[in-house]
């Protein structure tokens, strides 16, 4: 028998709406993972105060409700800090903004060109609109350092409630963006949003800056006595343990291995390589254009030692005269994963006479490199019933909703999380099993959210909730 649930959305209690700021746009690169704030002189100017923070209503809009005092005000937005303030389109300062506010419930609909730290619209660049800083500034602890992270999200990301495979790639300013690249861009994106226009099912990929200066101690576990090297396990450890948990809590993943890629070109092959080995459990597609083995002969010792799991991926693709080493390298990479176990149906092998050791030669071979790597998953049939073969029958209504929303539901509910669509948390709603009960939603700003819920055998089902008033 049917349960009959009713969802009721946990709505902090507030006093009469006075004055709405929305932000109808931010720029492009304002980074996901940060909290806008409202700072003026209504607040003495406090530049991080909770009660000011924005709620993000979409990947580049915000609103805030406020009750300021009647009278001229000033104020700027920050993410947090002055040295992280909104500027014009080029990353200039610009002047407080000001607003004369009568005292009766008003709208201020404000856009952000452009941050002091990181630019702004002004400048050429070259990514799609679906392309999005998740952080400038990520936390790298195993290193005692930071990084800035990208996120490509597929064109139907914000208008569905699918679940999507993840690429982790390296040097991701290389990959999206020409003004990040010192010698050209991967165009990624641009390659992704072409695949998905003609029917491949989208995946997100989660670009990761290189450490500069450090790229080669980052980008091996191993030293070369000439060249460093050494850092690679804690990268790795890192991207295990923060990054991907971080990722697979904000976005709509599918959170297990079969799903989940890594892939890089040269120093970041070499990388990519042994993090596919090392962390089985983690990536079972593995990506590598014109692969640095020359680095380190201990990245077949690797192989030797831990084996390879058979339902593992491995891609390798270089010009032939790149250098001497590169070709034979891989050709007894590819055969070391066989005599391993592998499949040699599950690995692929390919050599251009006109490759180089470039930006543009990866940037043509990434579509190919992508569509083998997850040919088992570019269709919505294929993931939908992978996903969807044991989900409970789950009704949410009216949806869009206004005042009121309702659940009804085949299973038992355990467990319900409201989240806006970046997968921060807006409350935990409360469930009540009495029957009948209607949940106000009129507080709820207009938007998109997400509803992750658990049933009593541990499936996890996500729904979308559109709220329109």
């Amino acid at each position: 028998m049917k349960k009959l649930l009713w969802l009721c959305l946990c709505l902090p209690a507030c006093g009469w709406a006075q004055l709405t700021v929305n932000i109808t746009y931010a720029y492009q690169y304002t980074p996901l993972a940060d909290t806008l704030f409202l700072s003026g002189t209504f607040n003495a100017w406090v530049v991080n105060s909770p009660a000011y923070a924005f709620n993000r209503t979409g990947p580049n809009t915000f609103q805030l409700v406020i009750n300021p005092p009647a009278g001229a005000l000033q104020f700027k937005v920050t993410r947090g800090s002055w040295a992280f303030v909104e500027a014009n389109s080029t990353g200039g300062t610009i002047a407080n903004r000001t607003y004369t506010y009568s005292g009766s419930p008003s709208t201020l609909n404000l856009q952000i060109n452009g941050w002091q730290d990181i630019g702004g619209d002004g400048q050429v660049c070259t990514a799609t609109s679906n392309v999005y800083m998740l952080d400038t500034d990520f936390p790298l602890p195993q290193l005692n350092t930071s990084r800035r992270i990208w996120v490509y999200l597929p064109p139907d990301y914000y208008t569905s409630v699918k679940q999507y495979p993840v690429l982790y790639m390296q040097d991701g300013q290389n990959l999206f963006d020409q003004t990040t690249s010192a010698f050209g861009e991967w165009k990624v994106d641009e390659s992704l949003n072409t695949l998905f226009s003609q029917g491949d099912y989208g995946i997100i990929v989660v670009g990761i800056d290189n450490g500069g200066s450090n790229r080669l101690n980052e980008y091996s576990p191993w030293n070369n006595p000439s060249y460093g090297g050494g850092q690679g396990k804690q990268y790795m450890d890192w991207l295990e343990h923060n990054l991907k948990p971080y990722i697979d809590n904000a976005f709509r993943t599918f959170n297990i291995p079969k799903y989940t890629g890594i892939m890089g070109s040269s120093m970041g092959g070499l990388i990519s390589q042994y993090g596919g080995i090392a962390y089985p459990q983690t990536f079972k597609k593995v990506g590598l254009l014109s692969p640095s083995f020359w680095f380190t002969d201990t990245i077949f010792q690797q192989i030797h030692t831990q084996g390879v799991q058979s339902d593992m991926k491995f891609y390798f693709v270089s010009g032939t005269t790149e250098d001497s080493t590169m070709v034979p390298l891989m050709t007894a990479m590819q055969d070391s994963v066989i005599a391993r176990g592998l499949s040699p149906a599950r690995t692929k092998l390919l050599t251009w006479p006109d490759g180089q050791h470039a930006e543009w030669f990866w940037s043509r071979e990434f579509p190919a490199a992508y569509q083998w790597l997850f040919n088992d998953l570019n269709t919505a049939t294929a993931v939908g019933s992978a996903c969807c073969e044991t989900l409970p029958e789950i009704d949410i209504y009216p949806n869009p909703a206004s005042d009121y929303v309702f659940l009804n539901s085949s299973s038992i509910i355990v467990d319900i999380q409201l989240q806006d669509m970046q997968g921060k948390a807006i409350c935990l709603p409360g469930l009540i099993h009495t029957n009948p009960m209607s949940c106000n939603t009129s507080m709820l700003p207009s938007g998109i959210y997400l509803l992750k819920i658990r049933t009593l055998n541990g499936t996890v089902v996500r729904k979308k909730l559109i709220v329109q008033h």
